[in-house]
């Protein structure tokens, strides 16, 4: 079974479906601790009364979706993520200058933090419209592309700390 994070419009990311440690693992609230940093607040919801144990799930803050995701894929060999957009939420020049990977904009992210404006129109100075019905997006990151993500984004940190 594989691991779904689901990041809805607004609130914690749920994780679902994490497998429990095997043999020497930390246990999957350390684990997020390791990926994401002591100030990280794992909560475990459990399961409705009368489901098995592993119907519960845990959540996390937004902030932690690329760590968390990263992690589980490294360890589980995947990670299903699905992620909710609004299409009432219309992209502009706030999304496209983002920092950070938490866009629920109706460019479902494509547009997210990359300055580009592709096939959207501009209408006035700041807002970009596109139509489109209500959309829930699922991504499948793997442990190749999640070790290759990980390790880029530490020697981009290394080559900030050293002022290049």
């Amino acid at each position: 079974m594989t691991a779904t994070i689901i990041r809805p419009l607004t609130g914690r990311i749920q994780i679902h479906g994490l497998r429990a440690p095997r043999d020497k693992e930390v246990s999957n609230k350390i684990m997020f601790k390791n990926a994401a940093g002591r100030g990280i607040r794992p909560t475990r919801v459990p399961a409705d009364e009368g489901q098995p144990y592993w119907k519960g799930y845990w959540t996390v803050s937004r902030e932690h979706l690329t760590d968390i995701a990263e992690t589980i894929a490294i360890r589980d060999g995947q990670v299903l993520i699905e992620m909710h957009y609004s299409p009432t939420e219309k992209c502009d020049d706030r999304c496209q200058k983002a920092k950070g990977d938490d866009c629920t904009c109706s460019c479902e992210g494509e547009h997210h933090g990359k300055a580009q404006q592709a096939s959207w129109l501009a209408v006035g100075e700041t807002t970009l419209v596109r139509g489109s019905g209500p959309r829930i997006v699922t991504r499948i990151l793997e442990r190749e592309q999640a070790e290759a993500d990980s390790h880029a984004r530490v020697l981009e940190m290394i080559r900030k700390m050293n002022g290049q």
